[in-house]
């Protein structure tokens, strides 16, 4: 898994800014998707793919172990959706 700093470490090689830059900027764009996502907006990045919420209905589940019935409130989803560019390797 890859996570900010290594993501930091190239982008900063590629670009010439430094490292603690880089991961701000990483930072930073993380957490303005998901406060723009969080006030509804739909956050589309041409080939690459949509953030939004989406809501998920109440449902009736079942204990796996008791199989008794447990109610599931409705809630909204953080979700992603991969562009048709990136979602098939070869």
């Amino acid at each position: 898994m890859v996570g900010i700093s290594e993501l930091s470490k190239t982008v900063a090689k590629k670009t010439g800014i430094t490292q603690k830059k880089a991961a701000d900027v990483i930072t930073e764009f993380l957490n303005e998707t998901v406060s723009e996502v969080d006030k509804g907006s739909k956050i589309n990045l041409a080939g690459f793919g949509i953030f939004e919420r989406k809501k998920q209905s109440a449902r009736t589940a079942r204990n796996p172990q008791t199989r008794a019935e447990i109610k599931v409130p409705a809630k909204e989803k953080f979700v992603f959706r991969a562009s048709s560019k990136i979602k098939y390797k070869d």
